[in-house]
């Protein structure tokens, strides 16, 4: 998620923080963490796993400093409570300094990297979380932000070479930038790379999320300006080169009204499913290649009345059956004039459209309220995810769990 939708759902948020009105959450969502100041408060950051069963995420407040934390959590023997553990509490963030977002990832070392962002004038970082032979957590920053590279978005991705990938921009920066982080033998160091500086000489700028790989090595993502328009965004391919910065190549611009900006997903037959935020509530779109290297756009899903979610910015994902799964920061019949948000399942149908289905509609500061970033689902079928707010009368989020 970029920095600018952060600050629009926290100014949103502040009408909720104070809810009252106590409503169960519906058959099939069970909130397992309740955040508070002490062990991290507003989580802008998805889950992820280490393979056995444990979660891990950052919130972006909280913890020792009030400067956010890494926490795991684990299942509890059988009757489906979990154990918290703040791994780490991030610091310097008064100084000022940067806090975590995004979804951390693990390293086949069992580290854990994420992305720090920038405030108060400061700017953005990745970070390496290890564990000691005493089994405490400390923090690396591996790469350093100057302020005029704008902040880190809080997704990055691997190739199979253990090289890290993101993408940078907002709030203070230039117009964005793709970048490579490689580990340098010895010393524990990393090398930055940049592999594309925006604007692109179509006018591209401002990419709003990470990037991901096809088969052949090639990367993708969304950009905010498609340079086409005051208010359209693109998707972009970046190809590597022989020497130099790696080639763009536009894939899509959106019109006026429709700016993907979400982490894209690709299925097996390499077409790309989004999110686009628009003049509505919202839409999921597919991009079908075609001959030639154009790409064909679909509007899947177009949100239809708040009712059903509005502000799909989190990134999708795809289960071995091909449905979709997301996320709306706001939307659906709940508290404080349909501003909860839901999470949400998408079926391809045989004659070719798609159906939505609600899976869960947050309902009240206790149940959780505004996820602002994806879901993780495990071998059995669970959904596991984060809300911003809720989950307590003074919102401090909660991570939850949906059994479809």
């Amino acid at each position: 998620m970029t920095r600018k939708s952060v600050a629009a759902a926290r100014a949103l948020a502040l009408g909720l923080v104070f809810l009252l009105n106590i409503v169960g959450a519906r058959a099939g969502e069970k909130v397992i963490l309740r955040f508070n100041e002490t062990h991290g408060a507003q989580p802008y950051s998805g889950l992820t796993s280490d393979g056995v069963g444990n979660l891990y995420g950052t919130t972006s407040f909280g913890g020792k400093t009030n400067c956010g934390t890494a926490f795991e959590l684990s299942p509890a023997g059988s009757g489906g409570t979990w154990t918290e553990t703040v791994l780490y509490s991030f610091q310097g963030c008064l100084s000022p300094g940067p806090v975590p977002y995004g979804t951390m990832l693990f390293d086949k070392q069992g580290n854990l990297y994420g992305a720090e962002n920038g405030r108060f004038g400061s700017a953005g970082a990745i970070f390496e979380l290890s564990k000691g032979p005493d089994g405490t957590w400390s923090e690396k920053v591996i790469c350093q932000f100057a302020i005029s590279e704008g902040d880190p978005n809080g997704e990055l991705t691997w190739d199979s070479a253990g090289n890290l990938y993101g993408t940078a921009a907002y709030p203070y920066g230039t117009n964005g930038e793709v970048f490579e982080l490689s580990p340098q033998s010895g010393g524990g160091s990393w090398k930055k790379t940049v592999l594309y500086t925006f604007p692109s000489p179509g006018g591209v700028a401002y990419p709003d999320a990470g990037v991901v790989f096809d088969g052949k090595g090639n990367l993708y993502g969304p950009a905010f300006f498609s340079g086409h328009g005051s208010f359209e965004g693109a998707v972009y391919e970046l190809s590597p080169q022989a020497n130099g910065p790696w080639a763009l190549t536009v894939i899509y611009v959106s019109n006026e009204s429709s700016n993907p900006d979400s982490r894209l997903v690709f299925d097996s037959n390499g077409n790309l499913y989004g999110t686009a935020t628009d003049s509505n509530y919202g839409q999921v779109f597919e991009l079908s290649p075609a001959t030639g290297g154009t790409w064909n756009e679909t509007a899947i899903y177009h949100f239809a009345s708040g009712r059903d979610g509005s502000e799909p910015r989190a990134p999708l994902i795809m289960d071995s059956g091909g449905n979709l799964y997301g996320t709306s920061a706001l939307g659906g019949r709940g508290c404080n004039q349909n501003s909860c948000g839901v999470v949400y399942k998408l079926s391809p149908q045989s004659d070719g459209t798609w159906k939505e289905t609600v899976l869960h509609q947050f309902e009240s500061a206790e149940d959780g309220s505004q996820p602002q970033e994806g879901l993780l689902l495990d071998a059995s079928g669970n959904l596991f995810g984060t809300t911003s707010y809720g989950g307590s009368r003074y919102g401090y989020g909660t991570v939850y769990e949906i059994t479809p």
